[in-house]
């Protein structure tokens, strides 16, 4: 399984999966993956709409920071 993010200039990073994913493994991906490619893209965080479901992982008190 893979982990990727997509906007309005093109694809970002694309993580593997290891195992099943869990709270912890889903906020390094975030940090590892989603940040350099917000960075590298050249969006203004303050465009940026992060998207996600009520997943566990996605609630979990470490993602929300």
């Amino acid at each position: 399984m893979v982990w990727g993010c997509m906007g309005r200039e093109g694809v970002g990073h694309l993580a593997e999966v290891e195992g099943r994913m869990d709270a912890n493994q889903y906020v390094d991906i975030l940090e590892d993956n989603l940040l350099p490619s917000l960075e590298e893209s050249g969006i203004s965080l303050e465009d940026v709409i992060f998207q996600q479901d009520n997943d566990p992982k996605h609630t979990f008190k470490k993602a929300k920071k």
